[in-house]
């Protein structure tokens, strides 16, 4: 019997109840005394609307049935997954003794679904590190990209900020797929600003890495809010969950941060070169219309002509800097650089060494100013 069939079995049982009795019978039942799985979902349906039924009887969505199939080879291979998708691994709700609030009281309730399907946080077993594994074709422009700007030579530049690859993983029975394994990084905006020159910093290390990739002719296409990322180990020392990432352990709401300013210098990088292209010099870096990135306003991109995709990363990382200069308070002195970063005309935008230049001017007093989010919200709402 399906979920919704379940549910339709016991609409004339708990869901009469009014919400008190509800709220009762939920919090008086607990996951040992269930004598079969019918009486699983009723408790379930106490609180419907906050339930997953494939999640609350332990199957696996179809987004992570890969990460099930290949974990016993991933383990092998030194890296080992969460508990959830080990091949012993049994719903630790099941033989919990006591009330069940909500599923979110257990780790191995969340799953990687949706655009996470893709990739999924590991340990690396030889040292205990914390990394993050990601399927992809090996045919991709995305690992050629990263090959190539993380080679032996580029990769001494203090301007290289490419996440970095700490391994290649081939996939068994396949030729064309393999898991890139790189650090656990942080999203950059993740943790609070609260010095002006802790953008500054950020916004320093993002434009010297687009110096950097399109002085080795490769430009990003995608250099955009989502896929700019920090190192957190000294920020966070203790470390984040991967998909809840205002949480240590996915479940206890309380999370501690240093302030970047106290840890500075924090490093900066960019991921997911999956729209990157090489652009030889001298030859035509203009290219094909039709590859969007998360930007939808670039205003070369509204035409249907070639456009050059150096001046498209400008506009995007300027663009990450106008949304920032919006959620905080005291950011004003970022507008002359974000303006001209986002001019409608490419020809008017700065290089990333133009824009370099001015981001210079700030004495220390400036850089230690204080700045504050607008819209700081609670790891309730966040995780809501």
């Amino acid at each position: 019997m399906s979920p919704p069939e379940f549910k339709s079995a016991f609409e004339g049982i708990d869901l009469r109840l009014d919400l008190a009795s509800r709220q009762k019978l939920w919090c008086s039942t607990s996951a040992d005394k269930w004598r079969s799985d019918f009486d699983a979902l009723r408790t379930a349906l106490v609180y419907p609307q906050f339930m997953d039924y494939d999640v609350f009887f332990g199957h696996h969505l179809h987004s992570e049935r890969f990460w099930v199939e290949n974990q016993p080879y991933i383990l092998a291979r030194g890296y080992q997954l969460r508990p959830r998708y080990r091949a012993e691994w049994v719903p630790s709700w099941k033989n919990h003794e006591g009330p069940i609030q909500s599923l979110r009281m257990f780790e191995d309730a969340i799953v990687a679904s949706g655009s996470h399907g893709h990739i999924l946080d590991a340990v690396r077993i030889s040292d205990g590190v914390k990394v993050v594994l990601k399927r992809l074709d090996t045919r991709s422009e995305e690992l050629r990209v990263a090959h190539y700007l993380l080679s032996p030579q580029l990769a001494k530049d203090p301007r290289n900020h490419t996440v970095p690859i700490l391994d290649v993983i081939p996939l068994p029975n396949s030729h064309s797929e393999a898991l890139l394994v790189m650090p656990q990084l942080l999203h950059f905006a993740e943790i609070p600003f609260v010095r002006f020159g802790e953008v500054v910093e950020a916004v320093q290390q993002f434009l010297q890495g687009l110096d950097f990739m399109h002085e080795n002719r490769i430009a990003h296409r995608d250099a955009c809010y989502m896929y700019l990322m920090m190192d957190p180990s000294k920020v966070v020392p203790r470390g984040f969950h991967q998909m809840k990432p205002w949480s240590h352990d996915g479940v206890n709401t309380q999370f501690e941060s240093f302030e970047r300013w106290s840890v500075s210098p924090v490093q900066y990088y960019f991921i997911d070169f999956g729209l990157s292209g090489y652009y030889p010099k001298g030859g035509e870096y203009e290219t094909a219309t039709g590859l969007c990135g998360q930007d939808r306003t670039v205003p070369e991109l509204l035409v249907d002509k070639p456009y050059d995709p150096f001046k498209l990363d400008i506009y995007q990382l300027g663009n990450v800097i106008v949304e920032i200069i919006k959620k905080y308070t005291g950011l004003e002195l970022l507008l002359p650089l974000a303006r001209a970063m986002t001019s409608t005309n490419p020809n008017h935008r700065p290089s990333p060494t133009q824009a370099l230049k001015m981001l210079e001017p700030s004495g220390s007093e400036i850089l230690q100013g204080a700045v504050s989010r607008k819209d700081i919200m609670t790891w309730e709402e966040e995780s809501a």
